[in-house]
């Protein structure tokens, strides 16, 4: 008996609004407080042929600044030098050696840990000013063109007959709730976006939002990277809290991808060893080469 008042009482409850679980999670990305500075590791993992290889790049983000340093010398290649065997001819324009493969497998990774796939409007401040939780999503559904059902429309001039009442919204995004879902032990909103112009900036196509938090656990982009060989292929990212703060843990490409004469059955970024630091221990360093950077 209980559990079909329990069942009866699911049915009649309103579906919750997908544009406000959205707005909630946007308003989550502002109220992380970022260390000014953090110093982390990029583990890029590739499986070519049946072999999975992985190598790690020294990384360093100023969050005042808005820069990311990394070191462009893996872990890998440090410990598997490459050193040129042969020569390579080109004969009547045929080239019979195979091109020497990059050292960097998928270009040096130029990312950092708190970016958010625009799901906050702009990357969070290191030290956010303090707000109201409710006027920031309200401010964030007005700014997103939520189609709220109280919405009042323009009264009609007097004179004139009222044929028909047309609300516009010039949104983003086609949000629905496609359900719920457990990801990585979280108990989510599973939100489905299409976007409603410029599909290359408005990239987000799943999103798995917590139901009570409204942490973003889960997300697919159409595509990612401004710049690299991951920009025309759908991604996956998976989220972790590290020190009580929001971070990417995992970026996983969806299909095969090819880079360099090299066909890559899988390929991910991975994210360790995030910590704050007080200044980068990088240096100055000159980016050459492939570069896989976040827009």
């Amino acid at each position: 008996m209980l559990h079909a008042i329990l069942a009866a009482a699911a049915l009649a409850a309103p579906s919750p609004n997908p544009y406000d679980i959205f707005a909630r999670a946007r308003a989550y990305w502002l109220e992380q407080k970022y260390p000014t500075a953090l110093s982390y590791d990029v583990a890029v993992t590739v499986t070519e042929g049946g072999t999975t290889r992985t190598e790690r790049y020294d990384s360093y983000y100023d969050a005042v600044e808005n820069t990311i340093s990394v070191d462009p010398l893996s872990d890998f290649e440090r410990d598997h030098p490459v050193v040129p065997k042969g020569i390579n001819l080109d004969v009547f324009a045929l080239r019979l050696n195979k091109p020497l493969a990059s050292p960097d497998w998928l270009g040096v990774p130029r990312i950092t840990p708190t970016y958010s796939f625009g799901m906050a409007p702009f990357v969070p401040a290191p030290t956010p000013t303090p707000f109201n939780s409710a006027a920031l999503v309200d401010e964030i559904r007005q700014e997103f063109h939520d189609p709220n059902p109280r919405v009042t429309p323009t009264p009609v001039p007097s004179g004139l007959s009222e044929i028909a009442t047309v609300v516009a919204h010039n949104r983003d995004y086609a949000i629905t709730l496609l359900g719920t879902d457990v990801v990585d032990g979280h108990s989510c909103y599973h939100l489905g976006l299409e976007p409603e112009r410029e599909p290359g900036v408005f990239r987000i196509r799943q999103a798995w939002i917590d139901e009570t938090s409204f942490a973003t656990w889960k997300l697919v982009n159409a595509a990612n990277f401004r710049l690299g060989p991951g920009t025309k292929i759908p991604w996956t990212i998976h989220f972790a809290d590290v020190g009580g703060v929001h971070y990417i843990s995992e970026e996983d490409a969806s299909t095969a991808m090819d880079f360099n004469a090299q066909i890559f059955s899988n390929a991910s970024f991975r994210f360790e060893n995030i910590v704050a630091a007080a200044k980068s221990p990088l240096g100055n360093i000159t980016m050459n080469g492939t570069i896989e950077e976040e827009p």
